[in-house]
């Protein structure tokens, strides 16, 4: 393990985070290895030594003009040694765009499908390939090709979620261009028909070590943005907590030299960019910072690319990681919950529908699983609503059932609903 990074915070003796929400995900742009990396294969790898049998080291990065060696470094300085990262590269001439809208076939849906839904977080490490003759672009002060994927991203995590798999996606913000007035908005999106998008499943990085941007010789790797690292993070604490906790994940290691100076992909350091970094935060993006009395840098907040909506019956939408990360976990288990009982006799009544006992029946089912989550500290309280009216005779023979959550830290609720059939 001599090649091991340890993440320099302490977690909190009681951590309560477990392998199922800690299995992660990176896709990322690099070349193929002659009889150890194959562009396109899952891989599962539970360190970076993994990493280096596949041939993924600092050479390589250096080899290639990429940054994927220091990404699962710094993966594995978030979390621990041992922690389950399923990885995929690709060609780099691979969009993110076309790393979700591949059909299903080729790239994050066959990631996915290879880990038999247990990731829980995904993240996208984009590094393009680039010439003198067609260099990397930017579009609302990202990455062109990052900028073009918000759609395609929030739709793929809708169809994980919707396929009984769901997980919430990180992309690398990389080369942010500086003007944060002129950045996008990421909790006012549209599509291109000035459609509104909320990608509440989706998270936008631009956090730097700029000392290690500083460092590397190829232009394009000093505007990369340390997704590997918030993704290790997530993979390290519970799901209801945020990633910018100040208390314990405090991104520098000064005697190992990691993140000592914040920067933001834009490869200019969070002091320069001071002025700018309130309008940032409104705009939703994540990035270092630091706290007056406190030493080392921490992430400022645990955005999505959404609002905060909160209707008049006190119910909000997923605005945060955690919110999101929580939802998606109690979706888990009340699936877990529920499933045993496809295809299961049940009585209905004289009109096919299902009689009140079964109704209670399943209800404490759901709230058995709430009830365990609460006392975990992962939510506040949750409660769920069978449906008398499932139709268990005919059509689809789905079981309907609906469930608000209330998380930790809030008074509001989030409302969700699952429905099970007898058949995808």
């Amino acid at each position: 393990m001599n090649n091991a990074v340890e993440f320099d915070k302490a977690k909190p003796s009681d951590s309560l985070n477990s392998e199922e929400t800690s299995i992660s995900a990176i896709i990322a742009n690099g070349v193929a290895v002659v009889d150890k990396l194959v562009l396109g294969q899952p891989y599962a790898i539970y360190s970076p030594d993994d990493a280096r049998e596949l041939g993924i080291d600092a050479a390589y990065d250096a080899a290639n003009s990429v940054v994927l060696s220091h990404q699962i470094d710094e993966f594995y300085r978030g979390c621990s040694i041992g922690t389950k990262l399923y990885l995929m590269v690709v060609a780099k001439a691979i969009t993110p765009t076309q790393i979700f809208t591949d059909g299903g076939l080729l790239y994050a849906r066959k990631l996915v499908a290879f880990a038999q839904g247990e990731i829980t977080q995904l993240a996208i490490a984009y590094t393009g390939d680039w010439t003198e003759q067609a260099p990397e672009t930017t579009t609302d002060g990202l990455s062109s090709e990052i900028r073009a994927c918000f759609a395609s991203a929030q739709e793929f995590a809708l169809w994980a979620f919707e396929t009984e798999r769901p997980l919430h996606i990180l992309l690398e913000g990389r080369n942010y261009g500086g003007n944060a007035g002129a950045a996008v908005d990421l909790k006012d999106l549209v599509t291109g028909a000035d459609i509104p998008l909320e990608a509440d499943k989706l998270s936008v990085i631009i956090a730097q070590d700029y000392d290690y941007a500083e460092g590397l010789a190829f232009a394009s790797g000093k505007k990369y943005a340390s997704v590997g690292l918030a993704l290790g993070i997530l993979a390290g604490i519970n799901v209801n907590q945020n990633i910018g906790e100040v208390a314990t994940l405090n991104l520098t290691n000064a005697t190992k030299g990691k993140f000592v100076t914040g920067g933001l992909s834009s490869h200019v350091t969070v002091e320069a960019a001071e002025a700018s970094l309130v309008t940032l935060d409104e705009k939703g993006y994540i990035f270092p910072r630091k706290y007056t009395g406190i030493s080392g840098y921490r992430f400022n907040n645990d955005h999505v690319c959404a609002p905060q909506i909160v209707d008049s019956e006190g119910v909000m939408n997923e605005s945060s990681i955690a919110y999101s990360r929580t939802m998606d976990h109690a979706v888990r288990k009340l699936r877990g919950a529920f499933t045993p009982s496809i295809n299961s006799v049940q009585p209905v009544n004289e009109v096919g529908k299902l009689p009140v006992g079964v109704v209670k029946s399943f209800n404490q089912k759901g709230d058995d699983v709430f009830d365990n989550l609460a006392a975990k500290g992962f939510i506040s309280a949750g409660k769920t609503f069978t449906d008398p009216n499932s139709d268990l005779l005919t059509g689809e023979k789905a079981l309907l059932v609906d469930f608000t959550l209330q998380p930790t830290g809030t008074i509001n609720k989030i409302k969700g609903t699952i429905s099970l059939k007898t058949s995808l």
